[in-house]
């Protein structure tokens, strides 16, 4: 039950859209199409995605199982804060070219973002990468694959809307108002990834 919720809370993750700025969806005939097939491009590898997780796991036992999902899930997580900076620094770029006066508070605000929120990044990877490299139920590969459809499959996911960053000084503003909140949001998102694997370990031996 614990893994199939932490599978669940996984796959949710993988497909929720990254916040912390302000975007304008764009229409059209046009639009619709490239929608629909961005959208089913996006099905076709989540379906990959999930045959070869669900291949991987018919071969593990309990012990492999539990370090598998954990490492799936935490990628899936960290993934999802490579997209929330991938937007955040879109948009400030956005604004520092359509509001000059206030550049230099805007790439400060975001270096100070960057600051923290990256070095948060760095250490979720480095764990990640030291749970790949210590167990042999999995080539590197093959996980290295599995990461890659992850992250192709969230992009995909999230190339379905249109997304043209508001960037009237209003909107900036809100924006940077906004980014104390999403720094805390993803700095405490990647501290749960690395007390994850120590939690479920503790959970199964209860």
């Amino acid at each position: 039950m614990l893994l199939r919720t932490l599978f669940v809370c996984s796959c949710f993750a993988l497909f929720a859209m990254p916040f912390g700025s302000s975007y304008a969806q764009t229409g059209g005939i046009d639009t619709a199409v490239e929608n629909s097939k961005e959208k089913d491009m996006a099905r076709v590898q989540a379906e990959a995605l999930r045959d070869k997780v669900n291949g991987v796991m018919k071969g593990l036992n309990e012990s492999e199982l539990t370090h598998f999902m954990v490492m799936h899930t935490n990628y899936t997580m960290y993934s999802v804060v490579k997209a929330v900076r991938y937007d955040v620094s879109n948009a400030v770029d956005g604004c520092v070219k359509n509001n000059p006066d206030m550049a230099d508070d805007l790439r400060n605000k975001f270096a100070d973002w960057e600051k923290n929120v990256g070095g948060s990044m760095k250490e979720v990877d480095a764990n990640i990468k030291s749970m790949g490299i210590a167990q042999d139920y999995i080539s590197q590969n093959e996980l290295n694959s599995i990461f890659n459809l992850i992250d192709e499959t969230r992009a995909s996911n999230s190339s379905q809307f249109e997304k043209t960053p508001v960037t009237t000084s209003e909107a900036c503003e809100f924006m940077m108002s906004k980014m104390d909140e999403t720094q805390e949001n993803m700095i405490r998102l990647l501290a749960a990834t690395l007390q994850s694997y120590p939690n479920m370990i503790k959970k199964t031996q209860e």
